[in-house]
C-alpha cells in the first residue's frame, strides 16, 4: 500500500482487437491490486466511441498504464483514435505530471513493437 495508506488508483486504459492484450491488462490490473492498489481498467471499444467517460477517469487516476496491440508497424488505431481524442485533456492540463506506463504485443516477429512503444511514450509525454 502507499505511504499515505490511501490506495493510489492506476487507470489501465487498452484496446485488444483479439482478446490478447486485454489479457495482459488484466494481469496488470492483478498486480496493481495484489500489491494493494486500485486498478481502473478501461477498455477501448472502437475508433468510433465516445471516449469522455475514460478520458475522466484517467484525470481521476493516480497513474496511466496505456495498452494496445501494434498493428502494422504502430498501436491499433482504436488506441490511436482514443490518443487523438485525449487532447481534450492535454489542453486542460489535466493528465499534468501522471506517473505512465505501456504495453504492446504483435503476433508478428516484425511488428515493429518497438514504435508502438515510443508512440505510447510520446502520449505520456505529451501530457
Amino acid at each position: 500500500m502507499s505511504a499515505s495508506s490511501t490506495p493510489v488508483s492506476v487507470a489501465v486504459v487498452y484496446h485488444s482487437g483479439y482478446g490478447h492484450t486485454a489479457v495482459l491488462a488484466e494481469n496488470i490490473a492483478k498486480g496493481v491490486a495484489d500489491a494493494g492498489e486500485t486498478p481502473v481498467l478501461l477498455k477501448i471499444e472502437s475508433a468510433a466511441q465516445d471516449f469522455s467517460a475514460i478520458i475522466e477517469a484517467v484525470g481521476k487516476a493516480d497513474a496511466v498504464v496505456f495498452g494496445a496491440p501494434t498493428y502494422m508497424g504502430d498501436v491499433s488505431a482504436p488506441f490511436k483514435a482514443f490518443a487523438d481524442a485525449s487532447s481534450q485533456a492535454f489542453f486542460t492540463g489535466a493528465w499534468k505530471d501522471k506517473l505512465a506506463a505501456g504495453f504492446t504485443n504483435s503476433h508478428s516477429f516484425a511488428g515493429d513493437k518497438a514504435h508502438a512503444l515510443n508512440s505510447l511514450s510520446i502520449l505520456a509525454a505529451q501530457h
